[in-house]
């Protein structure tokens, strides 16, 4: 005959594996949503910082092709002169002006006028060659290479001289005037 045995009864404690009063661990995929969140965010701040850095190597390109176009544009203005509509043409080269050479040029204006129109000078530019020689964000220096044709009683049929300029610049009120023009070798 067999003797009954007592049935067995299971209680929890502490010190069993996988009690239900055991601390919550986080699940792994937790773990993995907040790395890609602060991945992600890593690379919005690294894009946001690549946008701002080409914005200013943009802005930096613009600002030196306004430079060397206006550089361009006082050596067209100052070989290009017909004595028909003097007083333009001079107010043109005025208008692109700044400092020592605008105080400069006004003060001879009036001679240059006379000269010009007593030899019915006809003058045609066309810039050859221009580059800035240096750049900041309020000055450039460029060096413009000028061909111009001129016609006047002396030579009616026409000249070809051409001219090699230094223009120093500085941007006034958003415009690159010129401040300093030298005719160079």
């Amino acid at each position: 005959m067999a003797v009954a045995r007592p049935p067995v009864v299971v209680t929890s404690s502490p010190d069993v594996v996988g009690a239900t009063d055991a601390p919550a661990r986080p699940h792994a995929s937790a773990l993995v949503v907040g790395v890609l969140g602060a991945v992600l965010l890593l690379l919005a701040a690294a894009a946001v910082v690549g946008s701002l850095k080409a914005k200013e190597i943009d802005d930096r390109s613009a600002s030196r092709a306004a430079a060397l176009a206006a550089a361009r544009q006082v050596a067209i203005n100052l070989t290009s002169i017909d004595t028909t509509d003097i007083d333009a043409d001079l107010k043109a080269v005025l208008d692109l002006a700044t400092g020592g050479f605008r105080t400069d040029f006004a003060q001879r204006a009036e001679d240059l006028k006379k000269v010009l129109a007593a030899n019915n000078v006809i003058a045609k530019g066309e810039v050859l060659e221009a580059a800035l020689v240096r750049a900041d964000d309020a000055s450039a220096t460029a060096l413009v290479v000028v061909d111009s044709t001129v016609r006047n009683k002396a030579a009616p049929q026409g000249r070809a001289n051409t001219y090699r300029m230094q223009l120093d610049l500085e941007k006034r009120n958003g415009r690159w005037l010129t401040s300093t023009l030298q005719f160079v070798g």
